[in-house]
């Protein structure tokens, strides 16, 4: 064979083989390629989704916790509110309870007065139960108080003593002062104070107030 044309045959042979190994790499650079665009793109939305997820995650604990401030707002007014209206209602009863210790102050002129001494001095003896009583009383019944009827209450030796104070009703007491039963008005009051307490908060509130929801 001719060396020319040898020298040709694998110039050309040479030149196919470079152009196959291009058009390989070019195809190869072209999966490549679109692999790495697929891959980008896939990697772009997980990382969209994940932040989407942590925006909502985020969003919703927030919620949660706004939700939580409002209703922490709310207990703590409602308390404030509850706190306010007992207080208010504390200080009308209180006027109320006042009134009636000076409405009491007038029972001295009432005719009924002088019953009512004795069943407090009758009450008194039972209460103290000893042969003998001291029957401590204002100044402002000593009038009523020297009444026969008054000084001859069976049930003890009494020993009336003036004292004082201006209460109505008395204050007795054993002969060695060991046993003390107050039953002046304010006593019995004192006594009684949350009974009447309650019943004036039922009497004069609803019961929707009494709950603290108005």
């Amino acid at each position: 064979m001719d060396k020319s044309l040898y020298s040709k045959v694998k110039i050309e042979d040479a030149g196919e083989i470079c152009k196959r190994i291009v058009g390989d790499a070019d195809f190869q650079a072209s999966i490549i390629l679109t692999n790495a665009k697929k891959k980008k793109s896939e990697i772009l939305k997980e990382a969209n989704q994940e932040a989407e997820d942590k925006k909502k995650d985020i969003l919703k604990k927030n919620e949660i916790e706004i939700e939580k401030m409002k209703q922490k707002i709310f207990s703590t007014l409602n308390l404030e509110k509850r706190k306010l209206f007992l207080e208010e209602k504390s200080r009308f009863i209180e006027a109320i309870l006042e009134k009636v210790k000076v409405m009491a102050m007038e029972f001295r002129k009432d005719p009924g007065y002088r019953n009512f001494l004795e069943k407090a001095i009758s009450e008194g003896i039972e209460v103290v139960g000893t042969s003998e009583v001291d029957v401590l009383y204002s100044g402002l019944d000593e009038k009523i108080i020297n009444e026969s009827s008054i000084k001859n209450i069976k049930g003890a030796m009494l020993n009336f003593k003036r004292s004082d104070f201006k209460d109505i009703g008395v204050i007795m007491q054993s002969k060695d002062s060991g046993r003390i039963y107050d039953n002046t008005f304010s006593a019995r009051l004192k006594r009684l104070y949350d009974e009447i307490y309650m019943d004036l908060l039922k009497g004069v509130f609803y019961p929707s107030q009494l709950d603290g929801k108005n």
